[in-house]
């Protein structure tokens, strides 16, 4: 059995890690961790989880006994953390992905299995690069018009979200450089929050070298992802229909106008695909388990 510790048990992504960890054959979860929840119960914490389990205070010593580190924690706080760390280390914040192995099993499943260190990507930057990293080297630019529900702030939220739309940081983002980090072509991106819990879309406005038939373009897509988490359909996709709740990133879309400008839709659940299900796949390939193990429960949704 892998023996895992969360840090960061009591946000969102912390819930989702326990919720699926907990029933991973191959885990025995045996330390969580909370500063606003220490000495309360799991099922205290969350009465939807049925453990036993006590939150508690961060400790290096028991956590270096363990096979593996989740750090679910605020951006910032993993780098102070991780130096001191002797078992795998799976970190969901922002701190180590431009000089760690980047965790985006479609892209860099062969780095990733058995390794020590994983960055997991930023849910922003997840569906940009699924969207267009099968046909890059035919993209001139891509505009990126991405959308989140607020749950992406975490559960402080900053603004009022109420019958709000929110752009934010619109040249300035974060998650822009691991999106240079990745991609080989030139692009904006632009972010903006909506009052819906959770979910994320990205409309990638995409600009091509030359003219290439749709159907080759599909082809390519469903070529590079095939038996993964990211499925290819023929309709736009929509978060709620498709994949809220679950580890997957469906594209669709796929118009090509006049100017040749193909524009395409990804969509994924920010706190599964963009946060807790891509950092379980990642453990699974770190300790060479089948990809999909202890996601597999989760069934694909398509738009109608």
């Amino acid at each position: 059995m892998i023996k895992v510790a969360i840090v960061g048990g009591s946000g969102y992504v912390g819930n989702i890690l326990l919720k699926i960890l907990l029933n991973h054959k191959y885990v025995d979860v045996k330390i969580v961790t909370s500063t606003s929840q220490q000495g309360k119960k799991v099922c205290e914490v969350f009465p939807e989880i049925d453990s036993e389990l006590v939150l508690s205070k961060f400790n290096y010593k028991d956590i270096n006994k363990m096979d593996v580190v989740f750090l679910a924690v605020p951006h910032g706080k993993a780098k102070s953390i991780v130096p001191k760390l002797k078992c795998k280390i799976i970190d969901i914040t922002s701190d180590h992905r431009l000089t760690e192995i980047y965790g985006l099993p479609e892209i860099f499943g062969n780095k990733i299995r058995g390794s020590k260190f994983i960055a997991n990507p930023g849910c922003y930057a997840t569906a940009c690069i699924l969207s267009t990293y099968p046909i890059q080297d035919l993209i001139k630019y891509t505009v990126f018009d991405c959308i989140s529900g607020y749950s992406g702030g975490g559960r402080i939220a900053k603004y009022d979200y109420q019958e709000n739309i929110i752009a934010y940081k619109l040249s300035k983002h974060y998650q822009i450089k691991e999106l240079s980090n990745i991609l080989n072509f030139n692009f904006s991106f632009t972010p903006h929050i909506v009052n819906t819990f959770s979910g994320l879309m990205c409309t990638a406005h995409i600009f091509l070298k030359n003219k290439i038939k749709l159907t080759e373009i599909k082809n390519q897509y469903k070529k590079y992802y095939k038996n993964s988490f990211t499925k290819i359909i023929e309709n736009i996709p929509s978060t709620k229909n498709d994949v809220v709740n679950t580890p997957y990133c469906n594209i669709g879309g796929f118009e090509l106008d006049k100017n040749n400008q193909l524009v395409i839709v990804s969509v994924i659940d920010n706190l599964y695909k963009g946060a807790a299900t891509q950092a379980i796949e990642n453990m699974n390939l770190m300790f060479k388990l089948d990809h999909k193990e202890g996601l597999k429960h989760f069934s694909v949704k398509l738009s109608k």
